[in-house]
């Protein structure tokens, strides 16, 4: 079977091409965006990793033919059809698939997206399941359709996450729930039987990019919700605006919290205890 695989960088896209080529699956191409890693065009000698972290330098690692697509969807259309594939694999691609592509494989596409669908569907779920407070993220496979993150879902599962998890792990732990999700619909259902359910409109929401407006905090979020979301979204320049008693703290990073009891606001140096609802948090700040 000719497969198809298109991603970009990081593991949500490199850990389950990875699992298909250990299961025997090996794509015969794999696809990136154009303007991922234009630069690499003009490099004599690509910088590849032992453990790489893109799409492209695992396929020039394992000679794996690469495709890079542009915006023109009949250009990319023509570029994948020229591979005669069976089915197309996409996980964490930077931008819509095209409608002209969509059509090109004889199985057809199919998506690996981090939630349990139909909720959170969009490009940046995990940020959003984060704020929300999920503890167990979804991961769905899914055909893909003329809608963003609509088609029938083939198979999911969900991930508990750890408490404090940074997000670069919380992206590993469902890539490698994805690749076997993967893994499986490739043993389970071969040349045929490709068919899934369809996703119902209840509990059906999408979420864009997040805005600057989206790291805001409170102390009506329970301790759980506000730590583990600053622990997993936490960086450089990131700050977390949290209203106390009408004044503003923007706080930078959070380090332990209680689920249970209760505390008052205390301010000590650049560290606060944030009392929730329920439990605390104790938090660092920009103090000045």
């Amino acid at each position: 079977m000719n497969i198809i695989f298109t991603g970009s960088a990081g593991p949500l896209s490199v850990l389950p091409l990875q699992a298909l080529c250990d299961a025997g699956y090996r794509p015969c191409a794999v696809a990136v965006d154009a303007g991922s890693n234009g630069a690499s065009m003009h490099r004599l000698l690509p910088v590849i990793t032992e453990h790489p972290d893109s799409l492209e330098s695992f396929a020039l690692l394992n000679d794996i033919p690469v495709i890079r697509l542009s915006r023109n969807a009949s250009d990319a259309a023509a570029r994948i059809k020229a591979f005669s594939p069976d089915i197309i694999f996409v996980s964490c691609f930077a931008r819509k698939i095209p409608d002209e592509v969509l059509a090109v494989p004889i199985i057809g596409c199919f998506n690996l997206h981090p939630s349990a669908l139909p909720a959170y569907r969009g490009p940046d779920p995990v940020f959003w399941q984060f704020r929300d407070g999920v503890s167990e993220m979804g991961v769905t496979l899914h055909r893909m359709s003329a809608q963003l993150d609509a088609g029938d879902i083939l198979c999911q599962t969900v991930v508990a996450m750890p408490n404090g998890v940074p997000m670069r792990q919380a992206r590993v732990l469902l890539a490698e729930a994805g690749s076997r999700l993967i893994v499986q619909a490739m043993s389970r259902h071969g040349e045929a039987g490709w068919t899934g359910r369809a996703q119902q409109l209840a509990g059906a929401s999408y979420q864009g990019f997040p805005s600057d407006a989206d790291y805001t905090v409170s102390t009506r979020w329970p301790a759980k919700r506000l730590y583990n979301f600053i622990r997993a979204t936490r960086g450089a320049d990131i700050v977390y605006p949290c209203t106390v008693d009408g004044r503003i703290f923007n706080l930078v990073d959070a380090i332990e919290f209680q689920e249970t009891g209760a505390a008052r606001l205390v301010v000590q140096g650049d560290e606060l205890v944030l009392p929730c609802r329920p439990g605390f948090v104790r938090v660092r700040f920009l103090n000045g």
